[in-house]
């Protein structure tokens, strides 16, 4: 694939560099010199002067161009063209072009930004400091996401387009939303008591002060808190608090006593001997770390890049493939292919729903006995449980069947339906594929992708860990780096490590399907961890080198207004304001009335809006941004869905299907395609 990326927008960069990663041939026209728009975050000593470390990174694999080449000439030979931060060139022919504005097209004019897409995104409202403030994520946690969206965007619209260009709106806004706020939204939509996403995580969950940093613990159901009494020797204080709400009322016995537990001791040592009993639990890594990481070298996931005369360290892409045989036949397209899900949680069902949506028939096979979480423990819509009813298993689930396996032959059943299928995405692990008698390795050399989905990947010293999002965005480097202004570790609430890594495995998935290797098998091996290490890419190859150069002087803060909500401001260096001016000005106006006088004066803010909020804004109302689909729980009726990012130039948004009520597909009509 051919593609052009215009402008030095953050996410249209990143959305470029993950095709790149793929074998696309990829350019960039920048909108200015490659020292004109600054960028935070660490720099390196380039030849030249400092370079971004965020800008080598995105750009290592491409092709740079003139800041002046005429961006219609090239688009004329592009598959895909993205534009962040400039014009849309004229195109003409079957050019994909995939314009990303902070808001859609039809959304205000504003000059964007990272802190803006986290604020106006929902991302910065799941981070909080121990007042509750909020807190900024790091780097450009919040725009690469986006950029993972549009990826994925533009290759839905190859799979759309014929002889004449297809145009994609994608909102920035939208596309955080979705990868960093998914949970909130659907707590808020379906009515959900007590917090959401990992705030409703009870004791011990987080993180905890070891001899050589932190280690994240979280012991959520009666089983790993069972593991968790057992390794540290079943003590009396840990007596009578078996069950949920027991745990919920001694939380700070609980906290203090796991505390005394992990401070003598390191932290892998601590994860290491909680994972042996079953206690979801990681290092809080720092990037450097990353760079000794055991398992990242059995995965060979590091390589080595130039800049000028030196050498720095690339965190590689986040998935291994194993490429199998070639079949007579091949997938026509998205919309001919026919997917068969072995998940549960979230990671690994969101990516059927993502495909589902673009035209893939993707049948979810479900074990009477071993339900998916979010079917039988919620949360429920208005607290009322049902299989039905869990609120975030209506958002990674639509738009795909649901299909019963006879758990007294649940191995033959999963064998008839993988066998029709093109694609099989599972994250239950091996040991669950083995007792189903499901080789990757068969599939693969029959011409099918098996798409295999976990925390730090399926073989290496670290294979198997059980993680929640918080496990693998500790071990990732997010947390670490993500901090209260005095150094603490900040409380990061959101769950992006499971919609982000869903969105990267769709991405593999539609460029298997729309490419021209959709006849040929491969066994394609994911690492939650290391997804979450992409957002935080260019710390991890900062970290590699001594010869660093000092940062620019972009300032960013997050400020009350006189409404007592916030607002977040990302300055470059060139507005017309001081930043030490800028807490009396947000104090003495209502948030919504401080970002637009702001934004007028061309400055980089916005609201911190909450999940509530986003569900109730006209602007995504107006966008068809939360479509209501009639539900199949019979008293709900109704119900609403988080939708795609990204539309079609004249169309609606992409229409959604409700998620199946469980078995009501036969397993006679599995990929029967539906009557349009």
């Amino acid at each position: 694939m051919r593609v052009l990326q215009i402008g030095d927008g953050i996410a249209g960069s990143a959305a470029a560099a993950l095709l790149a990663s793929l074998g696309a041939a990829v350019a960039r026209i920048p909108s200015t010199s490659r020292t004109g728009t600054p960028r935070t975050g660490p720099h390196l000593a380039g030849p030249h002067g400092p370079v971004a470390a965020v800008d080598f990174v995105l750009d290592h694999r491409k092709r740079i161009l003139d800041a002046g080449a005429d961006p219609a000439e090239h688009a004329r030979d592009a598959d895909i063209v993205f534009v962040d931060g400039a014009a849309v060139p004229p195109v003409d022919g079957p050019t994909v072009v995939v314009e990303l504005t902070p808001f859609g097209a039809d959304g205000p004019a504003h000059p964007g930004g990272e802190l803006v897409a986290q604020a106006s995104g929902g991302l910065m409202a799941t981070i909080e400091d121990s007042d509750g403030r909020p807190v900024p994520a790091p780097g450009y946690v919040a725009l690469k996401a986006a950029g993972a969206v549009a990826a994925l965007a533009a290759l839905h619209g190859l799979d759309r387009r014929g002889s004449s260009p297809v145009h994609v709106d994608m909102s920035i806004q939208e596309a955080v939303i979705y990868t960093a706020a998914l949970p909130e939204c659907a707590h808020v939509m379906y009515r959900c008591p007590g917090r959401a996403g990992s705030g409703r995580y009870l004791a011990p969950s987080g993180v905890f002060p070891c001899r050589d940093g932190l280690v994240r613990i979280t012991a959520v159901e009666n089983h790993q808190w069972t593991g968790l009494v057992k390794a540290f020797g079943r003590p009396d204080w840990a007596a009578g608090l078996d069950d949920r709400p027991a745990r919920i009322e001694h939380a700070d016995l609980i906290n203090a006593k796991v505390t005394e537990w992990t401070r003598d001791r390191l932290k892998a040592d601590c994860a290491a001997i909680l994972q042996a009993n079953g206690v979801p639990s990681s290092p809080v890594n720092l990037p450097g770390e990353l760079l000794t990481s055991p398992q990242l070298a059995h995965r060979k996931s590091l390589y080595t890049g130039r800049i000028g005369d030196r050498d720095v360290t690339v965190l590689g892409p986040p998935w291994r493939i194993d490429l199998g045989d070639r079949r007579p036949t091949r997938p026509d397209g998205l919309r001919g292919l026919r997917i068969a899900e072995l998940t549960h949680v979230l990671a690994g069902p969101i990516i059927g729903s993502l495909l589902g949506a673009m035209g893939a028939t993707v049948v979810r096979l479900e074990d009477p006995d071993r339900l998916d979480i979010y079917r039988r423990s919620g949360p429920f819509a208005e607290g009322i449980a049902g299989v039905e009813r869990g609120a975030y298993y209506a958002v990674a689930n639509h738009s795909k069947r649901s299909v019963l396996i006879n758990p007294e032959h649940a191995a033959d059943d999963v064998a008839a339906a993988l066998a029709q299928a093109d694609v099989v995405i599972e994250n239950v692990g091996s040991s669950r594929l083995n007792r189903l008698n499901v080789s990757p390795e068969r599939l693969a050399a029959s011409g099918r992708l098996m798409v295999r989905v976990s925390g730090f990947g399926s073989d290496g010293p670290l294979a198997g860990y059980r993680v929640y999002a918080n496990n693998v965005q500790s071990y990732g480097g997010l947390a670490g780096l993500t901090t209260e202004a005095d150094g603490r570790p900040a409380r990061l609430g959101t769950v992006l490590a499971d919609p982000l890594s869903s969105v990267v495995a769709a991405v593999v998935i539609a460029a298997w399907a729309v490419g021209p290797r959709a006849d040929t098998g491969a066994v394609i091996d994911l690492s939650m961890s290391e997804v979450v290490g992409y957002t935080v890419a260019e710390y991890v190859t900062a970290a590699s080198t001594e010869q660093g150069a000092p940062a620019s002087a972009v300032h960013r803060g997050v400020y009350p207004a006189a409404d007592s909500r916030w607002v977040a401001v990302e300055l470059t260096g060139d507005e017309p304001v001081d930043s030490a001016d800028l807490p009396a000005q947000i104090a003495s106006l209502p948030a919504q009335d401080a970002a637009a006088k702001l934004t007028s004066a061309g400055v980089r803010a916005a609201v911190v809006r909450s999940a509530t909020e986003l569900v109730g804004d006209p602007h995504l109302a107006a966008r068809g941004f939360f479509p209501e689909i009639a539900h199949p729980d019979p008293q709900l009726r109704t119900g609403r869905l988080v939708g795609l990012p990204w539309r079609f130039a004249g169309a609606g948004p992409v229409p959604l299907s409700p998620p199946p009520a469980l078995g009501s597909t036969p397993a006679s009509a599995l990929y029967e395609r539906t009557p349009v």
